[in-house]
């Protein structure tokens, strides 16, 4: 099976999970988030399968959370029944975020009992520890990141540092809109992701994340990078190169780190270990004209080898675009795969009238 989430932002805006069957491309299901009412959810996100559980980030700003979803035995394999908030944003009389869950895009786990999630608000990246349940996690006050908290000297020679709680890594701009704390800044040089300035306000811009080999790897989007950092400790490893376009989306397959950075899909062998965290990103997929990548999901149980690629016309207001199942080849794990476009799965508008933001294959027997 294949789960598809939106942009959401549109009207209509599709605000719940479509389940495609990927034998035959036909819709399963518009609403495999089931027990939960409709208006809890609202520009949906990344989508993990971990722990036996779906997590599922819940981004519109005045929600602001990841929700956590199980499939019953019960229901169809395809449906996935609410069964907590995961973390939740937490706000202020003034409707102002307070800690650093705001906007959710992303996360990530690292089989250690934490988990990583990408926030657009606060522009950091928060860690939160996941309770013996799976089901749900807390933030801790404060800073994360013990190499932060080693670098306050060079960060606050005048004083004690400031972060919002849960921060594992930081902004350049520690002080933004919509935000109670003024935060720290935190410098490139240490890792500080950065922000894209836009009228009237601070656009921020950290994207997705994933967790490989000991590293977590985070989406700078408007610097352009692939920032990487050690887990647990937050150790900052340095970045990749600059890539051609805005990185939005990251995967991680068979020893390779696959990056969606506009009108590109790039690819770049994984690093070993944190003490070589070099990346160096090529090329491997251009969409057809006028579209950029969003998403993409590889068939782990496939022997055809089969990529869902969701291809974007528009967000927000121009909505459009269409999920494609392409075929790839990759003769070691340390060569660069080659690309052939198959079949449109589903697109918009026969299909949906939405834009397609992040897939997700599970099979159809979950274990």
């Amino acid at each position: 099976m294949l789960l598809v989430t939106f942009h959401g932002g549109a009207t209509p805006g599709i605000n719940n999970v479509y389940c495609y069957d990927t034998d035959t491309n036909a819709l399963l299901s518009d609403q495999a988030l089931r027990q939960i009412d409709a208006s809890k959810l609202s520009e949906l996100r990344a989508m993990v399968y971990s722990n036996g559980c779906l997590y599922v980030a819940n981004g519109a700003k005045s929600i602001s959370n990841v929700l956590t979803f199980q499939h019953q035995s019960s229901e169809k394999p395809y449906h996935f029944g609410y069964v907590a908030d995961f973390i939740d944003a937490t706000f202020s009389k003034k409707g102002h975020f307070q800690t650093s869950i705001a906007h959710p895009y992303s996360l990530a786990f690292d089989g250690a009992g934490f988990a990583y999630i990408s926030n657009q608000d606060t522009n950091v990246v928060a860690q939160v520890t996941v309770g013996a349940n799976f089901q749900t996690g807390t933030l801790n006050p404060g800073c994360q990141s013990a190499y932060l908290i080693a670098q306050e000297q060079n960060l606050c020679p005048s004083g004690s540092c400031v972060f919002l709680d849960g921060t594992f890594v930081a902004s350049q701009q520690g002080t933004l809109d919509g935000v109670d704390v003024d935060a720290t800044d935190v410098a490139a040089q240490y890792g500080g992701l950065a922000v894209s300035p836009a009228t009237g306000k601070v656009q921020n811009s950290v994207r997705d994340v994933v967790v490989a080999n000991g590293m977590l790897f985070v989406c700078d989007e408007p610097s352009q990078l692939i920032r990487i950092y050690a887990v647990p400790d937050g150790n900052y490893l340095g970045a990749s190169s600059q890539l051609p376009d805005k990185p939005t989306h990251l995967a991680v397959q068979n020893g390779g780190l696959y990056v969606s950075a506009g009108g590109g899909l790039y690819w770049s062998q994984l690093p070993a270990s944190s003490s070589s965290p070099a990346l160096a990103f090529q090329n491997v997929l251009t969409p057809p004209a006028s579209n950029k990548i969003g998403g993409i999901s590889f068939n782990q149980s496939d022997a055809s080898a089969t990529v869902y690629v969701c291809l974007q016309l528009g967000t927000g207001s121009a909505v459009g675009g269409s999920v494609v199942a392409y075929s790839f080849t990759q003769t070691a794990s340390g060569a660069a795969p080659t690309f052939s476009q198959g079949p449109v799965v589903a697109s918009s508008p026969k299909d949906f009238q939405d834009t397609p933001e992040f897939a997700l294959y599970l099979p159809d027997t979950l274990t």
